[in-house]
């Protein structure tokens, strides 16, 4: 017969170590077998696709279809729909949002615009550096910040290279780590489709037919564990979710009531 006491010692580390596990998938937004947490967008067939939602506590990777010089409305309108819906499933935090430098192709998101899609602009928070390695090293310490919801950074296209994919891996280690989601948004794809990013999204913007609402071509070019994807889909700013613009009721060309930032102001 075995010993009683070496059993049972084992059965406790075993316990112990079982424990520890459960702890740290708690702080990192994840379940004891490492699955992410899922933050729902709205829509069923891209819920289910996704496994859920979106993985909360991952790195996400938004590109456009414009020049790396050039701010793309649609990349900036999409990702604030992400985060309208990250918001309303947290319990509170903030969004940090690491803008380029402006150049002469345009600067940083437009605010109104932003509110106009639904975002509370009072739960935003816009960090300007110098170049992109600082801007790299804000939104690496923004996403270990727990009391953040979200962080959002914007780059160019995406480089080839182990600097590259060490900075992106610290993001990701960061990220996982507190729980926090972070999105790199680029205005175009890179020279690399290689990474340690969760998602990889691909937007463009699509005839709406006089429509107000945004309407976008989503592609999916990379989903970890999964397959990729297309969709053409349109944001309700007045329900706070995406739906298929091809299986559309009706159309609606009233432009939803939200709250401008000159209110936000008057009201702080």
């Amino acid at each position: 017969m075995g010993d009683p006491k070496r059993s049972n010692g084992a059965g406790q580390r075993a316990d112990l170590a079982s424990l520890r596990a459960q702890v740290r998938a708690i702080e990192r937004g994840t379940d004891a077998g490492g699955k992410a947490a899922r933050c729902p967008l709205g829509l069923k067939s891209l819920d289910q696709h996704l496994g859920g939602g979106l993985a909360l506590g991952r790195i996400h990777e938004i590109t456009g279809e414009t020049r790396a010089e050039v701010r793309d409305a649609s990349v900036f309108g999409f990702a604030a729909a992400l985060l309208v819906r990250l918001l309303s499933a947290a319990r509170g935090g903030d969004i940090l949002w690491c803008v380029r430098d402006a150049n002469m192709f345009g600067g940083m998101a437009y605010g109104w615009g932003l509110a106009g899609l639904g975002l509370d602009m009072d739960r935003v928070l816009f960090v300007e550096v110098r170049d992109e390695a600082e801007r790299l090293w804000a939104m690496e310490e923004g996403l270990r910040c727990k009391g953040l919801v979200g962080v959002l950074g914007e780059f160019g296209p995406a480089r080839a290279g182990e600097a590259a994919r060490v900075a992106e891996r610290r993001l990701q280690l960061a990220a996982e780590t507190s729980g926090v989601t972070g999105f790199l948004l680029r205005s175009v794809t890179g020279e690399t489709a290689a990474g340690a990013v969760d998602s990889r999204w691909s937007v463009r913007a699509a005839p709406s037919g006089g429509d107000p609402r945004p309407v976008w071509s989503l592609s999916l070019d990379r989903l970890r564990g999964g397959q990729p994807g297309a969709w053409k889909l349109f944001w309700e700013a007045r329900d706070g979710r995406f739906q298929v613009w091809d299986e559309r009721a009706r159309v609606s060309h009233v432009r939803p009531k939200t709250r401008t930032l000159a209110a936000s102001g008057a009201a702080a």
